[in-house]
């Protein structure tokens, strides 16, 4: 059996700052690792919301609302409940008017667009710019055009009297209220209010891409702050009709569409 052979074992010592992995002649400064021990999970509505708007940020001040009407005419917010399938949108010609969201593209003659979820602007980009009458939302988007108003977000129920602020209630219903008060109007009539599914059907027209409201979400969370709502309109000579006399919304008088259509 031959002796065993011993290797001997040379350290070769290399430069911290020049790869040892493969022969170079560019040298790269040492990596320097921060830990930040206090540092919490980015949560995945914040790495949405930070694809969609990277390091914007909303102006800090608000211009208030220029009042278009009188205490005494008669404004009608369209919403987009289930009531209002096979409705005439012609009867609400010479009428003032604010469209909530995709009602818009049911009746574009509105007055004004109002939208409270900052993605309906994406998803009707075309259809907003396009719009001529007056739009409002308390969304900020880094893309809105110059002729959007942008309104600060207020308490979450309730009644803001501040000309640049809504009250949102969690829903653009709620918000279209506060709009119209602000924009003259002192009686609304609510179209298409339903504030629930209906046969399972979400709204009058097919919808948006994401999920219908579940009806616990209106229960829980949108019903609720109307009935807050009509405690602070009290006393102010303000009157709300719902033209849905089946809508789940009992805060505000029930009447019918024509009924309302009648209302000068």
């Amino acid at each position: 059996m031959s002796p065993r052979k011993i290797r001997k074992v040379v350290k070769i010592k290399v430069d911290p700052t020049v790869s040892s992995n493969v022969k170079s002649n560019i040298t790269r400064g040492p990596v320097h690792v921060h830990e930040n021990k206090h540092s919490k999970p980015v949560s995945a509505a914040a790495i949405r919301r930070s694809k969609v708007q990277p390091n914007y940020k909303p102006p800090k001040v608000f211009k208030p609302i220029t009042k278009i009407w009188n205490a005494s005419d008669t404004v009608y917010i369209i919403g987009g409940g289930p009531s209002l399938k096979n409705f005439n949108w012609s009867q609400l010609n010479n009428k003032k008017t604010i469209a909530i969201n995709k009602s818009l593209l049911s009746y574009p003659n509105a007055d004004a667009i109002y939208w409270t979820d900052g993605r309906f602007y994406n998803w009707h980009k075309k259809e907003i710019d396009n719009f001529k009458g007056l739009k409002y939302t308390i969304a900020p988007r880094r893309e809105l055009s110059e002729d959007i108003h942008l309104l600060k977000r207020g308490e979450k129920y309730g009644l803001s009297t501040s000309l640049n602020t809504l009250s949102h209630g969690m829903n653009s219903g709620y918000a279209a209220i506060n709009l119209a008060l602000h924009l003259g109007s002192k009686r609304i009539v609510l179209l298409g209010y339903d504030m629930g599914n209906v046969g399972g059907s979400s709204h009058y027209h097919d919808g948006y891409p994401i999920n219908a409201t579940a009806d616990n979400i209106y229960n829980k969370h949108f019903l609720p702050g109307f009935n807050i709502l009509k405690e602070h309109i009290k006393g102010k000579g303000i009157e709300i009709f719902n033209a849905c006399p089946t809508s789940k919304l009992n805060s505000f008088k029930k009447i019918t569409i024509e009924e309302s259509l009648s209302l000068r």
